[in-house]
């Protein structure tokens, strides 16, 4: 089974999804466009937040793994590859994985500094451009230009250049396209939320703990949800 061209055209297929939000700025009273949208939106979040809380726990293991590294070599003046190699594949775990979740919290840094100070209407205005103009062509190129490598380390099951590593490098290369897929389907939830703030609509419920979109410093928020 040719595994590149199914992923290819599950792809092609998803790419007709991406543009609901522009659909709900065109036909915000649609029934069915609301229920979907709605639908996706809880989807979305709920997978992405399941992802980060199990992803969280690679911190501690980062952790432990670099100090273990450094004790045994401070102390008894010996340590492994794998168990150096291990503080690596933590933090690409973390990073990669990680990264939809952060976006969902709101937490990645923004080279906007005058966001934090827009209105609602103003916060979802930007993140839709953003979302059409930087975020999905460069996770799209991602997709595009990791797609040969991933596939070649899959076919022959690449592993650390060192012969007592951690013969994963082929799985490490693969957080690559995960991480790109994760970004665009976390911003789709985000810009289908930025549809409904412009159309002046309550929004689906936000996992808990995680501060609400398109509300000002002051915490103002539109009519409805201030998710």
């Amino acid at each position: 089974m040719n595994w590149a061209a199914m992923f290819q055209t599950i792809g092609w297929a998803f790419l007709p999804v991406l543009a609901l939000p522009l659909l709900y700025l065109i036909w915000p009273e649609a029934k069915l466009l609301q229920s979907l949208s709605r639908a996706l939106i809880r989807t979305i979040d709920s997978a992405v937040n399941a992802i980060g809380e199990i992803v969280k726990w690679a911190l501690p293991a980062l952790v432990l793994s670099v100090a273990a590294s450094v004790f045994a070599l401070s102390i008894f003046g010996v340590t492994t590859t794998k168990l150096l190699e291990s503080a690596g594949y933590f933090q690409a775990i973390i990073i990669t994985l990680g990264a939809a979740a952060t976006l969902l919290a709101g937490q990645h840094v923004r080279v906007d500094i005058f966001h934090a100070k827009m209105g609602p209407k103003a916060k979802s205005r930007v993140d839709l451009i953003g979302f059409y103009a930087l975020l999905l062509p460069s996770c799209l190129l991602i997709l595009w230009n990791s797609q040969s490598f991933v596939g070649f380390a899959w076919r022959i099951f690449e592993g650390s250049s060192e012969a007592d590593g951690i013969k994963g490098v082929f799985l490490l290369k693969t957080l690559i396209p995960i991480f790109a897929v994760s970004m665009i389907v976390q911003a789709l939830a985000i810009s289908l939320r930025a549809a409904m703030c412009l159309a002046g609509q309550t929004r689906p419920e936000r996992p808990i703990h995680i501060d609400p979109f398109f509300h000002t410093a002051e915490g103002d928020a539109i009519k409805g949800s201030p998710q």
